[in-house]
């Protein structure tokens, strides 16, 4: 699809789905890009609409309970809807019926089905579909792709991301984690860690290398208190490397200092790059010549956590304006959602699984 254009002076009217704890990341990357205005927000609870309405200065009289009336009340330019996955697609396709352009935060369905009914309903109307995967916008990961490039570590053939921490597991005193306290819908998923961080490392893994070829995954559930795996080691064929996730939220003695880097190693065969998140969080090459080693982001660690969502929202505006399909574009991130159900598959059934070309 080729999506619409518009003129470089006029103003991108934009409206938020969604005003739960992600939401102020969003709003805060939209403050940033240029030519960009959110002139309306909805949210199933409305006073938390209405909280953020005040803090980015949005007229109460813009706020809604209920998406649809905002869909039919505002003139807009895109949505951008940050709730749960399991309520995307009805938004997806009331936007589109509206004729209005769509970026969804992953997630972007909880099925495939799901995911190509959406796609086809926005293609249908015409609308520009993307999704909102801001972690190959980290600016590290945006380093690595520029070094392979580059040829700085010749060819590559090995690929290790690997993080373990403790977000699961029930306080001392018994209580919620901040993250089922921030994210309350997450204690009842069934597919949890994978479906909601591995999917951002396997876009990571796709962006890096090129698609998904066959994957391997074994899933574990530690946590009493939530439905879904929490530990999960992931091996996939990625174009033409050999990759590996290493993730857990149910590690009790996971790393103390909370760090915006995974632990990633990438083995070329004349040299190998590594993130290190230490307390200086930096990216060292190794080559037989020696080693350079740099921190990892020239900013604090919660500036580096909004910038992704900064670059990933302007791409999405840039790519409204002229015309071009965004990274993320939903036909893209399709293949990360292929890939992502398949580790499921592969875990349920100990087996390897083929992906489709």
């Amino acid at each position: 699809m080729q999506p619409k254009t518009y003129p470089t002076d006029h103003m991108l009217r934009g409206a938020l789905i969604g005003c739960g704890h992600i939401s102020i990341h969003h709003l805060r990357a939209w403050a940033q890009v240029k030519g960009v205005k959110i002139v309306a927000l909805a949210n199933r609870t409305k006073n938390k609409a209405e909280e953020r309405a005040r803090e980015f200065g949005i007229p109460i009289e813009h706020v809604y309970s209920d998406y649809r009336e905002l869909l039919r009340n505002e003139v807009l330019d895109f949505v951008d809807i940050a709730t749960a996955p399991d309520i995307h697609r009805m938004q997806v396709e009331d936007a589109a019926a509206h004729g209005v352009n769509v970026f969804c935060q992953k997630p972007f369905a909880p099925s495939l089905e799901d995911a190509l009914h959406m796609m086809r309903s926005c293609n249908e109307a015409g609308v520009l579909f993307a999704i909102n995967d801001n972690w190959r916008w980290r600016s590290w990961y945006r380093d690595l792709k520029r070094y392979l490039q580059q040829g700085i570590i010749g060819s590559p053939h090995y690929m290790r991301i690997e993080k373990h921490n403790d977000l699961t597991l029930p306080l001392p005193d018994g209580s919620l984690p901040q993250v089922f306290i921030n994210q309350s819908y997450m204690l009842t998923m069934e597919k949890l860690i994978v479906f909601e961080w591995g999917i951002h490392l396997i876009d990571v893994m796709r962006f890096l290398f090129g698609e998904v070829k066959n994957i391997y995954a074994r899933m574990d559930h530690v946590s009493p208190i939530c439905s879904g795996e929490d530990r999960a080691i992931i091996n996939l064929e990625v174009g033409s490397i050999n990759g590996l996730i290493d993730i857990s939220w149910a590690s009790v003695n996971g790393e103390k200092r909370a760090s915006q880097l995974e632990q990633v190693t990438l083995e070329g065969d004349v040299g190998t790059i590594e993130l290190i998140p230490d307390r200086q969080d930096l990216l060292k090459i190794s080559k037989k010549e020696g080693t350079h080693q740099k921190p990892a982001f020239d900013c604090t660690p919660e500036e580096a956590y909004q910038a992704s969502y900064n670059a990933a929202q302007r791409h999405f505006a840039e790519c409204l304006r002229n015309g071009r399909l965004p990274e993320t574009v939903a036909e893209d991130n399709y293949r990360t959602l292929q890939a992502t159900f398949a580790a499921y598959e592969s875990a349920a059934g100990n087996k390897v699984v083929f992906l489709e070309k």
